[in-house]
């Protein structure tokens, strides 16, 4: 009740996502519902913990949720819609140097807002970053989403959560997270959009996180090697050797594009 749903625009083994429009609004929503007959509580937990994330984050780099309740046995989470779509759909009609530097420096801010609220996103991969209609982007799916001080835990002994090409190194030994985690899985985005590949792959989710933790971080070709730098303290396996915040990537990223420049012009 309250919204009429026009059509389906995402879909998991636990929700669906739906684009609506909401009555009381006036205008088009996402919706997300858990699906009829799922009796797993963690899927209700899940759109419940995502609304206790973020109901009093509000930032233009983070999703604004409109609505949240119960219906029919089913959860259901009304949220911002993005016409433009996400960043995945961006990359696969190709990404640019200077736009890939820009994608990932707004992400960083949008990870510095979050962090900065003491949250941890722990799901950060392109489908989950999308896009306004200024380019700017907003975080979606806060689903896995923690407290820094260890609050809003989902992980369960012997559950995978997220997506294995995304997850940092501590994630795929079951170790404590904090902010760092977010800014491997950014490295990784960033590898992806400079070479369009993902650095790490396998033929099963553990051979994946096998490489996370195991393989070295692959070099950038010649003609983004200033980045390789940036890349290597973003992918570092030790948590102690990557940047300390998002602040700091941005300030890395702004350092490497200058250095960029002032080759170009010295050529």
């Amino acid at each position: 009740p309250g919204y009429s749903i026009r059509s389906t625009i995402g879909e998991s083994e636990k929700a669906v996502v739906y684009l609506a429009v909401s009555d009381a609004l006036g205008r088009e929503v996402a919706l997300k519902a858990t699906k009829a007959g799922n009796d797993d509580s963690g899927a209700h937990q899940l759109l419940a913990r995502e609304y206790q994330a973020i109901a009093g984050l509000r930032h233009p780099a983070v999703v604004e949720l409109h609505d949240y309740g119960m219906y029919d046995g089913r959860e259901y989470l009304a949220m911002e819609y993005f016409p433009r779509g996400d960043l995945r759909a961006r990359m696969h009609r190709g990404i640019t140097e200077k736009e890939a530097l820009r994608y990932v420096e707004r992400i960083a801010s949008a990870l510095r807002v979050v962090h900065e609220a003491g949250l941890l996103h722990r799901d950060l991969k392109p489908p989950n970053v999308m896009l306004r209609e200024n380019d700017d982007v907003a975080l979606i799916d806060f689903g896995l989403a923690r407290n820094l001080e260890g609050g809003l835990q989902s992980t369960r002994t012997g559950v995978l959560r997220g997506s294995p090409y995304y997850m940092s190194p501590e994630q795929a030994l079951g170790e404590t997270l904090d902010s760092r985690t977010d800014l491997y899985s950014l490295g990784v985005i960033f590898y992806e959009m400079l070479t369009g590949r993902k650095p790490f792959n396998g033929n099963s989710a553990i051979e994946i996180l096998q490489e996370h933790v195991n393989a070295p971080v692959p070099k950038l070709p010649e003609r983004h090697a200033r980045y390789q730098p940036v890349l290597d303290r973003l992918l570092a396996k030790s948590r102690d050797q990557r940047f300390n915040s998002a602040e700091e990537v941005i300030e890395a990223l702004e350092a490497a594009r200058a250095a960029g420049t002032q080759q170009t012009t010295a050529a």
